[in-house]
Formats: structure tokens, sequence, C-alpha cells
């Protein structure tokens, strides 16, 4: 997603311009939009020509007070109904109209009250650092590419070059060329470090002709350990080692094509939410009084500061109700602050759809409590 403008006011009013670049934005969008916020955006409506019967399609500039949302997940447009609040010569005030937000064509959002929630959803969408759930690593003896890997999009973050000699015959140990590739991938394990969120990534690709990506995982891997680097090791089975005819980024093209890859890849996005709830589900099963469902429930552990981590779908945030939207924002907010972490699940996959079937919270805690 693209933001091109935004403005806010001292009350958090304020609004965005943003242009969608992928199906993904148009569902983070369909997240962000609430049933009277505002939309302006370019449409087209078709109006009488004249005083028959003949009707001529205008495009438009109009101004929509939101009061329905279709969205479907297969489409490439969002369809918004609602009354135009500014006078047009074609479209009388008040009239009611639906509207396509589109891939590619930038529209402005108008909201009464930006909440953190909200704002978040934005700052996600709008940055690669933040939106890229993939790290990827293409490279060959003397030259390494890092890059993020976002749904529609390859950003390259790190160019690294080294020169290595040819390996001679006779030379004892491979002799400078060894040196060399040793001090190369010095070089690309550093930048690795320093660039990749290990914690937040949900992969990391490392993918080269021949065994140059196996040798620079087994020296990540021997520098965490040498160096007590627990972030490193903690995350060892995020890294996927992959085969690329080239180390320049038409072989990490090369290697998201492959279906294996691919395959590997399939669950990235909503691992950890499914790691959670498939943790909150054994938990649950043991009855042990630390994990919980139910509005009740998760309100009055919240509210002693036992939450390990709060499980809410989205739908939840999708509330026409602002005042229930505020109070899931809060609990958010609580567990935060006494150092759990919430989760918002997707009603698209399979962990959030079996979490809507338990009133769509749900809650882990760090400790057993009898919350009946």
């Amino acid at each position: 997603m693209k933001l091109v403008k935004q403005s806010f006011e001292k009350d958090s009013s304020g609004f965005i311009t943003i242009v969608p670049q992928d199906k993904e934005d148009l569902w983070q969008i369909y997240n962000l939009i609430q049933k009277n916020d505002e939309v302006k955006l370019s449409t087209h409506r078709n109006v009488k020509k004249g005083s028959g019967n003949k009707v001529e399609r205008k495009v438009m500039t109009l101004r929509l007070s939101v009061e329905d949302i279709e969205y479907t997940p297969s489409d490439e447009v969002m369809r918004i109904r609602g009354k135009s609040m500014e006078p047009n010569e074609y479209v009388p005030l008040s009239s009611y109209h639906t509207a396509e937000v589109q891939l590619n064509k930038s529209f402005t959002l108008y909201k009464p009250e930006w909440d953190e929630i909200s704002y978040g959803i934005v700052v996600k969408s709008c940055s690669i650092d933040e939106k890229a759930e993939v790290g990827a690593v293409v490279l060959e003896e003397g030259v390494a590419h890092l890059c993020l890997v976002a749904d529609n999009m390859t950003v390259l973050r790190n160019k690294i070059e080294k020169s290595i000699p040819r390996k001679r015959r006779g030379e004892d140990g491979g002799g400078n060329h060894d040196k060399a590739l040793d001090k190369f991938f010095d070089m690309v394990v550093k930048t690795i470090l320093r660039n990749f969120d290990l914690d937040r990534l949900k992969a990391v690709i490392f993918a080269s002709p021949g065994f140059t990506a196996q040798l620079l995982f087994d020296k990540l891997m021997a520098t965490a350990v040498r160096e007590e680097n627990k972030t490193v090791i903690q995350n060892k089975s995020k890294f996927i080692i992959a085969h690329s005819s080239t180390g320049y980024l038409q072989g990490l093209e090369e290697v998201l094509r492959d279906g294996k890859v691919q395959s590997k890849l399939s669950d990235t996005k909503f691992a950890r939410e499914a790691m959670v709830f498939e943790e909150f589900q054994r938990v649950l099963n043991e009855d042990d009084g630390r994990a919980w469902y139910g509005p009740e429930e998760c309100a009055k552990a919240v509210e002693m500061g036992a939450v390990r981590y709060l499980l809410l779908t989205d739908t939840l945030f999708r509330s026409d109700d602002i005042n229930t939207r505020k109070h899931y924002i809060k609990m958010s907010e609580d567990v935060r602050a006494t150092g759990g972490e919430p989760l918002i699940f997707s009603s698209l996959h399979e962990s959030g759809k079996q979490l809507d079937m338990l009133t769509g919270e749900a809650v882990l805690l760090n400790y057993p409590v009898d919350l009946e």
C-alpha cells in the first residue's frame, strides 16, 4: 500500500490518501473502513442526457458517508455504498451511490477518530519493513543480495561484494580462496544480523548455486553459537535453504516460483497465530485453568494482568458499534502494558475460523486462575 498524504487534528480526526497495490491491501482496507467513515474517490454514474431517455456514463469524484462495505477476497475491487456528502453537478446531496475501491487507484479516507489499531494497519501496510514477512539472501561466491519479500514486491536492502581469488591447485586448505570466502561470509552474516528482524520475519530463504547457501547457513549458526545469539538459535527453524542458478536477483525470482519453496512458505503468514492457537487448544484440553475463552472470562483475565496471549479475531475490530471496537482496542493496550501479547487472527485462516467458533476471543494465562 502506498501512503500519498495524511493529515490529523488534535482530536484524532483526520484523513489519509492511499493507493492499494494488492489484494492484501484491499483486505486491510476492509478492516480499516467503518460505518460512518467517509471516502472520497473517483467513480462513475449513469446520468440522463437532455430531456430524453438517453443515459450517459460520467466520471466524477464523490465524497461518501459509508453505510455498507462489500468485499470478497477473490475479487480485486471493494464496493462501498453510502450517501454523497458534497454537492455535485450530477449527484444531489445525500443521494445513495455505490463506488469501487480499485487496485492502483488512490482514494481518501476520513475518520472522526484514528485509534491505535486503525493507524497501525496503515503503518504496517505501507512499510516494507513492517509488511515483509520473508527475508531472503540470494548469493554466490563473492556477491550476496539481501532482500525483503512482501506479497507484491521484493525490495533489495543490501548488496555485499568481495573479491574471491580462485583456488589454486595444491594450495594447503584452500589458501587465499578459503580465507577470502570466510571473510565474505562474515560480512554477509553481520549484514543479516543488522538488517533482518528474525523475531518478526516468518521465514528466511538462503538461495545459491551449489552449496554456497548451505555454507552461509552453517556460518550463521556457528557465529550464533559462539556469540550466544539466542535470537538466531531460537529462530533456526525459519531458515529455508534453496538452489538457484545465479546469485543475482533473478535467482530469487526463480526460487520463489519453485513449488517446494512455495509449499514451505504457504503457512508462514499465519505460522505464529497457528502455533499460539495450537498451544491454547492443548492447554484448554489439559483444563488446568490457564486457557479460557468468552467475553467475561477474557475481561476478568485482562483486568487481573494475568494474560500471556490475548487471542482476538479481526471480526471484533470490524464491529459497527464504535464502543465495541474501543473495548477490544483497550483490552489489547492493557495486555501489552502488563507484558502480554495481543494477537489478531484473520477470519479467513483456519485458526481464525476456529477462534470465531469460540466467541472470537480467548486468553492463555501466565498461571492458573479460576475465572468462573
